[in-house]
């Protein structure tokens, strides 16, 4: 055999693998694609479910607030009234 048939036997040889890992490659990254949409679909249903669970505490916690300065309020008024008491005395 002479070195010319080797060449284009070897080159036969790796075109045939590239082509393969090519066509694996594209496989990989359509497979990479759903994978991705995927996790996006998830991370999208993750958000609605913190936002659901965040809308309530955070009326709750305004609520919390409302009636933690009421309270502060009222003992602010029965002091003023107490304090006015005692002086008229």
């Amino acid at each position: 055999m002479d070195i010319q048939t080797i060449l284009v036997f070897l080159l036969a040889i790796l075109t045939v693998n590239l082509i393969a890992v090519g066509v694996y490659v594209v496989l990989v990254l359509k497979e990479f694609r759903e994978t991705v949409k995927k996790a996006n679909q998830v991370l999208d249903n993750v958000h609605e479910v913190t936002d659901a669970v965040a809308t309530p505490i955070t009326s709750l916690a305004g609520i919390i607030a409302g009636v933690t300065e009421s309270v502060r309020a009222v003992k602010a008024i029965s002091s003023l009234i107490d304090g006015s008491g005692k002086e008229e005395s």
